[in-house]
């Protein structure tokens, strides 16, 4: 079960990070970018996600509206937790804060209504997928 729910965590906040660009603000992206990868390899990179097919994933409009409130109530959860490993200096604390934040995430989606499986393919294919990550995200805006 702990296995399962790390990743699970794992997946669900990956998806997360991606789908929105939240996985590096901005700025620290080019910091990155410049010291990690060399020049044009970035290029690279987002033509190749540009060009990645977006797995097939048929959804009525009340399955992308139960995506969309799960993801709202992941985004809750992250928050919450990225507050509370802000203030925290031992590891074994953030390892144990991390693994509630999994647990969390994964009752949030479920919540919901969506299995974690639909949920990482949905946000998978958001990626790649802009008329499903403009739907999403016009959920996501009339909902906040």
């Amino acid at each position: 079960m702990i296995k399962r729910v790390c990743s699970s965590f794992a997946v669900l906040t990956a998806a997360f990070m991606l789908i929105m660009g939240m996985g590096l603000k901005a700025g620290a992206q080019q910091e990155y970018q410049q010291e990690y990868q060399p020049e044009g390899q970035h290029q690279e990179y987002q033509q190749q996600m540009m060009q990645q097919q977006a797995p097939e994933i048929e959804l009525s409009e009340q399955e992308l509206d139960k995506v969309a409130e799960a993801y709202k109530a992941v985004t809750e959860v992250r928050e919450q937790f990225q507050n509370e490993l802000g203030e925290v200096t031992d590891p074994e604390r953030a390892q144990e804060l991390q693994e509630q934040a999994g647990q969390e995430m994964v009752e949030a989606v479920e919540a919901q209504g969506v299995d974690v499986q639909t949920y990482n393919q949905v946000m998978e294919a958001a990626q790649v997928d802009e008329e499903l990550r403009n739907e999403l995200l016009e959920r996501l805006e009339g909902m906040y």
